[in-house]
């Protein structure tokens, strides 16, 4: 794989010719985790440049070997050119209709556009071998659309705590039918990461990329930073103890929240 990838001359070339040769691999042993934490440090838009080679080159290297046909360099040059254009439009058309975050991160609870629902979610590790998940889906009036708490036995670090509630709280949403969703935590590098769609190896990328899954069949997905103070009814919510494992409200909410949920009322403008 490594010679009809990078090695053979032909192939050389067309690494040359894209303007690539520092995304090419001359260790035929090393494998493509490694490959890509390299490619890490240079810059996107050679990255993209490089992904789409890859795709290219095997395409032309299976149809030569079950096909016998033979496909141009130049010909390989404008299908790649062509596909980081489309995935340009694409990304551009489908993750910045608005902005994702705010350039400053509010201190108070902000109601969603007419048309979206906001999900707030936060985790709680306040009980030694327990972790508490909470979220809450509200439209632009406020109204409250699902309330959720899950508790879950575990040892997480918190950020993973913070993904898994994020995780909890699209589930949620994809579980009542939300299709315009702004999911909103108060742990900003979290939120940062999903902005940028950025992902690497660890645990906490396995989750991250749960949600970003999950997440891509919604029509619209933002996601949003809100300081600790207006985040308040999910951080209670995750820690009450469910009945159970898990237990939702829906159109509705524990009495043990209504403070926050009326504070949160109050300050829309």
């Amino acid at each position: 794989m490594h010679h009809a990838l990078f090695a053979c001359q032909a192939v050389r070339d067309l690494w040359r010719e894209c303007d690539c040769e520092d995304l090419v691999c001359e260790d035929e042993n090393a494998d493509f985790k490694d490959i890509l934490e390299k490619w890490q440090k240079l810059d996107a838009s050679v990255r993209k440049r490089g992904a789409a080679l890859l795709w290219w080159t095997w395409n032309r290297r299976n149809d030569k070997v079950f096909n016998n046909k033979d496909i141009p360099h130049l010909l390989v040059r404008e299908r790649v050119n062509r596909l980081v254009e489309e995935q340009g439009k694409y990304s551009n058309r489908i993750y910045n209709r608005i902005s994702n975050t705010s350039p400053i991160s509010p201190r108070t609870w902000k109601p969603p556009p007419s048309g979206f629902v906001k999900v707030n979610c936060d985790a709680s590790l306040t009980e030694q071998g327990w972790i508490g998940l909470g979220a809450t889906a509200r439209d632009s009036q406020g109204a409250i659309i699902f309330a959720g708490t899950r508790r879950v036995r575990g040892r997480w670090p918190p950020e993973i705590a913070e993904c898994k509630a994020i995780l909890f709280a699209v589930k949620l949403a994809k579980r009542y039918g939300l299709n315009k969703v702004i999911v909103e935590s108060d742990n900003q590098s979290i939120i940062s990461r999903l902005t940028k769609w950025t992902t690497y190896f660890s645990d906490l990328d396995g989750v991250l990329d749960d949600i970003l899954f999950l997440s891509s069949s919604f029509e619209f997905v933002a996601w949003s930073h809100v300081k600790r103070d207006g985040n308040f009814v999910a951080h209670h919510l995750a820690r009450l103890l469910p009945f159970g494992i898990e237990q939702v409200w829906e159109y509705s909410y524990p009495v043990n929240i209504s403070p926050y949920v009326l504070m949160d009322s109050l300050a829309i403008d």
